[in-house]
């Protein structure tokens, strides 16, 4: 489990003991328990096994085929905490598009450990990725998962091959840090939301396991999150 800290509430991440707080919310819980004055809310997600260097060759025909065009195509991942700035300005672009919230560089502040990775073609971000690390559960979860919307004129497909192209690198960078499962974050098979379908077909080219996860909300805080959606509609 790890935690990240804001003004009025706590988050934790992974616990496995989501006890009740009226500050503390638990997301992403491993377990599904009853927990008196927290709403429980189902979260499913899909996880990747990376516990063996040739996770790939489990990934389906065509996800293979465009990680090894990236590989003839001669992409390069760069990783490091430096590159927090400029994947979170690429995610704003995202964010607009798909009317999702933004992040700040201080945001990351209170998390325990995290890493970034993007793929520069020519000087230009095609992608970037930030992950969440639990060393406890030996778990990465995607947090941001960002694309450059500015080349979709150019060549759509190439950035799709690099996004592939940088999970699997991300996969066996993480492998080396000791982490066996990479958490996706969301998976919904059945979702019709057309800013959702690319990303759950991009996901599901992994092959990998979907995985019911929990959030608990303290009661007062899931009515006031379910209000203040409902004006923003």
């Amino acid at each position: 489990m790890f935690r990240e800290k804001k003004k009025w509430m706590d988050y934790t991440y992974y616990s496995r003991h989501p006890e009740w707080h009226w500050r503390t919310t638990h997301l992403y819980s491993l377990v599904k328990k009853d927990e008196n004055g927290s709403v429980r809310v189902p979260f499913p997600t899909m996880t990747v096994d990376i516990s063996s260097s040739d996770f790939l060759t489990k990934w389906s025909a065509s996800t293979r085929t465009k990680v090894n065009r990236a590989v003839r195509e001669g992409l390069v991942v760069d990783r490091g905490a430096y590159l927090l700035k400029d994947i979170l300005k690429l995610f704003s672009l995202t964010a607009e598009k798909k009317e999702l919230r933004g992040f700040s560089v201080s945001d990351f502040d209170t998390f325990q450990k995290y890493e970034c990775a993007a793929i520069l073609l020519n000087g230009v971000m095609l992608c970037g990725h930030v992950w969440l690390i639990d060393d406890e559960e030996k778990r990465a979860m995607l947090y941001i998962s960002t694309t450059n919307h500015r080349n979709e004129n150019d060549d759509t497909a190439l950035t799709g091959r690099a996004h592939y192209f940088l999970l699997w690198q991300d996969g066996l960078y993480l492998r080396e840090k000791g982490v066996t499962t990479m958490d996706l974050q969301g998976y919904n098979p059945e979702s019709k939301d057309p800013k959702l379908i690319g990303v759950y077909t991009w996901k599901a080219g992994t092959h990998g396991q979907q995985e019911m996860l929990y959030h608990y909300f303290p009661t007062w805080f899931h009515w006031l999150r379910k209000v203040r959606n409902m004006i923003k509609r």
